[in-house]
């Protein structure tokens, strides 16, 4: 056996082309064949390779693998078979085989461990099914990325319309923010924002800083920390500065509750007080809790001190219309009581002057009714006076004169134990009043104040000075409807007597109101009455105990009433006197016609009566009688005394009028101001002033008067 194998291994044998004879053409069949076969062998690997490589999906590649390189094995063993027919290379190509052999035995064994795997593999028919459903799964999908897309297209242009329209939204809002602050800034009233609960930072508008006097930026809480907190004001309610817990901010952030209306004051550094009306709301978050507040700051100071000011002229409206009202009354019971006093005063007078001189007590009887007649006369001049009716004489007046020159007088009505004291201002301004007047409102102050301290010791001060009222000084004045702010001379009558309650003080310019005995109540009112003649004011303080003071305010430069300037034409006082003249006497009281006829014709006159404008009119139009002087009334039925006078001018242009009323001359003076009329004649009157008027207007129409008979 061994000896069999080793010789069959042994050299002896030859290579392959000596077993095939060297025939060509058996050699060339075999090695064409091998050759064929190592060809197709190294083929079928490449194209397993290529194929793995084209579907990495393919189960078992490395099986795949295994059996390209058996494949690539066997190739070979059949290349080396090509080669061995000419060389004896058996160790080559038997190492060749062997490794072969092992590939091959490897393949085995993972195509055994294989074969179970791949029995699970699905067949054709599996994988059609697997296939249609596949696809009909990707079809279903197909269709759901489809409606996804689609959805999803939707969405996105809705998304870019709601990005649009966010973009829109927020210009929007930028513009209305932008608008807001605008209208933040521009707002006339004040407004706060505080942005937290407890309204330590609050921030303010242009209007709201200006009114505190902060700059635009500044934090305006007080109740922020003490190194951010303004300085700069303090506020206060009903002049009590309030705590930093009752600030209507603080409140309605505390409380949780708007504060309506809530008045305070501002108070700065610099002085500036301001009254505000506060408006406070609480902002609240989702729960409901505050976590801020807004408020609005309106000034009401001027408001306020409008309210305060209508409230004042209201009641000086008041004031002025009942003091207006009992003006009138004043004024028309004066006038009719003149119309009275006018017969008693004319017939005392005439028939005192026609009294032998021998009857001595009877003179004197009618000098003493004369006299009572002529008091009755003053009064009505108070009355007209208080109803600012009164006669001035309107000058240039030194106060200081007027004073001194009145010391006599004022000395009069002081008690034994009053002293009088003058403390008199050097270098005062003149103003324009009338003098008498003036001293007349002086000496009636002086004898209310003497009146007040009695028969105690006292003293009554004269003070003169200049001073300046202030707008706001000029509604506690009395009777200062003319009077302006800026610089006036002031008169203060100061005394030590008893005071007034201000019960008392409220009433003492009211008319026939006295808190004497015995006494009328025309003092005061008849003063108030000048004062305003004058364009000036009363100030009265007083309390009880303490004495009053009154001041007694003139302006420096006054354009009062004046009367109209005196004809430049002088009445031919020189002239002889002679009898001839006629003259119609006009007036609706019997009594007063009777009397001036009866005066002027004892002065040589003679007349002619008329018991009403339209009567004087008509006589004068018919010519019947030449008149050379018209004594008219003003107050008349049928036709009043300011109508004849129209109508008469028109018949005779030159005709003199001599009006007489028991109204005042200044009063008449300013009605009749350039309408020709030659002189006035107040009432009541005596025969004297009669005649007197009667000549002086003859004398400046028609040259020469009329000799009376012991009338001057």
């Amino acid at each position: 056996m061994k000896n069999w194998f080793l010789e069959l291994c042994g050299s002896p044998f030859m290579p392959h082309g000596q077993c095939y004879l060297w025939d060509p053409l058996l050699v060339g069949l075999h090695v064409a064949s091998d050759a064929l076969i190592a060809l197709a062998y190294f083929s079928i690997p490449l194209l397993i390779l290529f194929f793995l490589r084209q579907r990495r999906d393919v189960p078992f590649p490395a099986l795949f693998l295994m059996f390209g390189a058996f494949i690539v094995a066997c190739g070979t063993t059949h290349l080396l078979e090509v080669w061995t027919v000419w060389q004896p290379v058996y160790w080559l190509s038997g190492g060749v085989k062997a490794a072969t052999a092992l590939i091959s035995l490897a393949t085995a064994v993972a195509l055994v461990r294989v074969i179970p795997a791949a029995l699970t593999l699905p067949s054709p028919a599996d994988l059609h099914r697997l296939n249609t459903e596949l696809e009909d799964r990707v079809a279903e999908r197909t269709a759901d990325l489809t409606a996804a897309n689609e959805q999803l297209r939707g969405e996105a242009a809705q998304r870019a319309h709601a990005e649009d329209e966010i973009r829109r939204l927020n210009l929007a809002l930028e513009q209305r923010v932008a608008e807001l602050q605008t209208l933040f800034d521009l707002m006339p009233v004040g407004v706060g924002i505080a942005t937290d609960a407890t309204c330590t930072r609050i921030k303010t508008n242009p209007a709201f800083a200006a009114i505190l006097g902060l700059p635009a930026d500044a934090n305006a809480s007080l109740t922020a920390p003490p190194e951010q907190a303004p300085q700069g004001f303090r506020i206060f309610k009903h002049g009590r500065e309030l705590p930093l817990t009752e600030l209507p901010m603080q409140r309605a952030t505390v409380q949780n509750t708007p504060i309506h209306d809530f008045e305070e004051t501002v108070v700065r550094n610099d002085g500036t007080q301001i009254e505000l009306l506060v408006r406070a709301v609480p902002i609240r978050d989702e729960a409901g809790e505050p976590r801020g507040c807004v408020a609005a700051f309106q000034d009401i100071t001027a408001t306020k001190q409008a309210a305060q000011e209508r409230l004042e002229f209201e009641r000086r409206l008041r004031e002025a219309q009942k003091l207006e009202s009992i003006g009138v009354l004043a004024g028309g019971i004066a006038h009719d009581f003149n119309n009275l006093l006018t017969g008693v005063l004319g017939y005392t007078s005439l028939v005192r002057h026609n009294l032998a001189a021998t009857e001595v007590q009877a003179k004197r009887m009618l000098e003493t009714a004369e006299e009572s007649a002529r008091q009755a006369a003053e009064l009505c001049k108070q009355l007209l006076a208080y109803a600012g009716k009164g006669t001035y004489r309107m000058t240039s007046v030194a106060l200081n004169d007027v004073v001194e020159h009145s010391v006599p007088l004022l000395r009069l009505p002081l008690g034994p134990a009053t002293s009088l004291r003058l403390e008199l201002a050097e270098d005062l301004p003149e103003c324009r009043g009338d003098a008498a007047q003036l001293r007349q409102v002086l000496i009636s102050l002086v004898t209310n104040a003497a009146e007040a301290i009695g028969d105690e010791t006292g003293t009554v001060t004269l003070r003169s000075q200049r001073a300046r009222l202030d707008a706001a000084d000029l509604p506690a004045l009395v009777a200062g409807h003319h009077l302006k702010a800026g610089e006036c001379l002031c008169l203060v009558i100061d005394d030590t007597g008893t005071g007034m309650t201000p019960a008392t003080l409220a009433r003492i310019f009211e008319p026939f109101f006295t808190t004497r005995f015995i006494g009328r109540g025309l003092g005061l009112p008849a003063v108030l009455g000048v004062v305003h003649g004058h364009g000036g004011a009363l100030r009265v303080t007083s309390e009880p105990g303490r004495g009053t003071t009154v001041f007694l305010y003139l302006p420096i430069e006054y354009v009062g009433l004046v009367p109209p300037e005196p004809d430049p034409r002088e009445p031919a006082a020189a002239a002889p006197r002679r009898s001839g003249y006629s003259i119609l006497v006009v007036d609706d009281e019997p009594t007063i016609r009777a009397f001036a006829t009866e005066v002027l014709n004892n002065a040589g006159y003679r007349t002619a009566m008329a018991g009403d404008g339209q009567e004087a009119v008509d006589l004068v139009r018919a010519r019947t009688l030449a008149f050379d002087a018209v004594l008219l009334d003003l107050s008349m039925p049928r036709l009043d005394g300011e109508s004849a006078l129209l109508a008469l001018r028109l018949i005779d242009p030159a005709l003199p009028v001599v009006l007489m009323s028991g109204h005042s001359e200044r009063t008449v003076a300013q009605r009749f101001v350039g309408r020709g009329v030659a002189e006035f004649l107040p009432k009541p009157f005596a025969a004297d002033d009669l005649v007197e008027r009667i000549r002086s207007a003859i004398a400046r129409g028609n040259g020469p008067v009329p000799e009376d008979r012991g009338y001057s």
